[in-house]
């Protein structure tokens, strides 16, 4: 960790800061996130959706991933990454899967069984089309999700690059989608928003089916940043997901649980420092805060608090 300049430097400081902070973190390992949300990440999937023989060039894995994230890290919500087959959804209220072309039977049948036992399932365009041998799922769109979903595709409608489709129903004023439209039928579910002009004007493209008291959606389009924004805002408020700790914006707030403690994280990513509600004691301080806690600018926070218990399945 020496740099070439040697200890006379700015990034040696750094690094004996970054001893001295992981040092005074030592409690902290051992603790779990305490996020209420998932996103479903695959490699394999995101392999198989940008290879050449997609009837879109525009498909790009990571791209849909960010887009989806990104409104709920700016509502201060956190979020855990995890597989389809993942063992423990049962602690999500909420699992998005923004994009899954490729996935196994077990894979799809562990993300079916989470909506059906009442959590919240969210599932993106040309998702469950092929098995993990990259065959194709015959009987329609969305595959291995269409029975869960309660929709049925039977042709695919790519947009151009750049074009634009309108949207229309329970969505902003002036609500657009691009890169992706289908011919969709409901078998089960109930139309949310519907296409405005374009290739299958008409026809839905935001879905919700209920599923208990959980649901099942489906986004047979990528509406533009607002819209997706709103989309997701209201299914994580049905789904009864708040945000861990109002913050100002750029402040990323995450909670850990430990046995004996939680640990709240604080981040300044607007580089203007924030005060925010707190109780306990700040870990890189040591000082015992009462009300709320200083971030600095472009700095960090992690404050000590009483734990929490929460049931590792939330449905008991």
């Amino acid at each position: 960790m020496l740099p070439h300049a040697g200890t006379d430097s700015r990034i040696w400081d750094d690094v004996v800061r970054l001893g001295a902070d992981l040092k005074a973190l030592a409690e902290v390992r051992g603790s779990e996130s305490a996020a209420r949300v998932a996103i479903v990440w695959d490699w394999d999937a995101r392999w198989a959706l940008e290879l050449p023989s997609q009837p879109s060039g525009e498909l790009r894995y990571q791209d849909l991933v960010r887009d989806w994230y990104a409104p709920l890290w700016r509502a201060g919500v956190a979020v855990d990454f995890v597989s389809p087959g993942s063992p423990n959804l049962d602690r999500y209220r909420l699992v998005l899967v923004p994009s899954l072309y490729l996935v196994d039977d077990a894979g799809a049948a562990n993300l079916t069984n989470f909506a059906e036992r009442g959590g919240t399932l969210v599932v993106g365009f040309h998702s469950g089309a092929v098995d993990e041998n990259c065959h194709i799922r015959l009987g329609g769109y969305p595959g291995a999700f269409r029975d869960v979903l309660g929709v049925r595709t039977d042709e695919l409608f790519p947009l151009l690059p750049g074009e634009r489709v309108g949207l229309t129903g329970d969505v902003p004023a002036g609500a657009t989608a691009g890169l992706w439209s289908e011919r969709l039928r409901l078998a089960g579910a109930e139309a949310v928003a519907t296409y405005a002009d374009g290739p299958v004007a008409g026809i839905p493209a935001v879905t919700r089916r209920t599923r208990g008291s959980g649901a099942a959606w489906y986004l047979a389009t990528h509406p533009d940043s607002t819209t997706l924004a709103a989309v997701l805002d209201r299914i994580r408020r049905e789904a009864g997901v708040q945000p861990e700790r109002a913050a100002p914006a750029g402040i990323e707030v995450v909670r850990r649980c430990g046995a004996d403690a939680d640990y709240l994280f604080l981040i300044d990513h607007a580089g203007v420092g924030a005060e925010v509600t707190a109780d306990g004691v700040e870990l890189l301080t040591g000082k015992t805060v009462c009300g709320s806690v200083t971030v600095p600018a472009g700095g960090v926070a992690v404050v000590r608090e009483p734990h929490r218990p929460a049931p590792r399945n939330w449905r008991g």
